[in-house]
C-alpha cells in the first residue's frame, strides 16, 4: 500500500505576496510521485529536491517547472538520508507563491521543525490562524494569546528546531524571560488544530 508522506508546512522565504497562494496538500508516493493542490489560478509550477537534508541548509533559489500538479522524482539513489521536497506556484514572469516543503519518510522530527521554524505565519490557512493574535511581538518577557477559542497546549521551538518550552496551563499567557534573544516559532493546539506563529525575544 502506498505510503503517504503528508504535509510538513508551508515556507515562506523568497519572493512572495497574498495574490499568489502556496500550494498545499503536498504529498509523497513510495518516493517518486510528488503531488499538491493548488490554491490560486497558477497553471506552473516550480519544483526543488534538497539531499541530505538537514538543519542549518539552504532553502532552494530555483527549481524544476512543471506544467502539471504531479512531479514524478528520478534518478534520487536509495538512501536512508533525508530528502526535502519544495513546491511554489508561478503566478506570473514576476509573481511566485512562498515555498511549500515536505520531505522523505527518513526525515528527523528536528529537520521537520527546522523547516516549520524557516516559515513566518504563512502557513495552510486554518479557521483559527487569522482570529490569533500574539502580543507584544517582540517581547522582552511575556507573551499573550487573544483568541476565543480553548487552547489546549503550547510549544516553542528555537531557531534550530528544538522544542525549548511547553506549557499546557495557563495557556493564554506564557513566560518567555528564560529564553535568549532571538527568533521563536510558537505551535498552538487549538481546537483540534495546530496554528504556528513567529515571535522575537528581545
Amino acid at each position: 500500500m502506498k505510503k503517504i508522506i503528508t504535509l510538513i508546512i508551508s515556507l515562506a522565504f523568497l519572493i512572495s505576496n497574498g495574490q499568489c497562494p502556496a500550494p498545499s496538500n503536498i504529498a509523497l508516493l513510495d518516493n517518486v510521485e510528488l503531488s499538491w493542490t493548488e490554491n490560486g489560478t497558477a497553471t506552473a509550477w516550480e519544483v526543488a529536491v534538497i539531499p541530505n537534508f538537514s538543519v542549518g541548509d539552504a532553502l532552494p533559489t530555483f527549481g524544476i517547472i512543471t506544467s502539471t500538479t504531479t512531479f514524478y522524482i528520478t534518478d534520487l539513489p536509495q538512501s536512508t538520508d533525508c530528502y526535502a521536497y519544495f513546491v511554489r506556484s508561478i503566478c506570473s514572469p514576476t509573481n511566485v507563491s512562498p515555498w511549500a516543503a515536505t520531505g522523505s519518510s527518513v526525515c528527523s522530527v528536528v529537520a521537520y521543525n527546522y523547516l516549520i521554524t524557516l516559515s513566518n505565519d504563512n502557513f495552510i490557512s486554518n479557521s483559527n490562524n487569522n482570529r490569533l493574535q500574539i502580543v507584544p511581538n517582540p517581547t522582552k518577557n511575556v507573551i499573550q494569546i487573544k483568541n476565543n477559542a480553548e487552547i489546549e497546549k503550547i510549544t516553542i521551538f528555537d531557531s534550530f528546531g528544538k522544542e525549548v518550552l511547553t506549557q499546557i496551563q495557563n495557556i493564554n499567557e506564557i513566560d518567555v524571560e528564560n529564553l535568549s534573544e532571538g527568533i521563536y516559532l510558537m505551535e498552538i493546539q487549538i481546537e483540534n488544530e495546530k496554528v504556528y506563529k513567529k515571535f522575537i525575544k528581545e
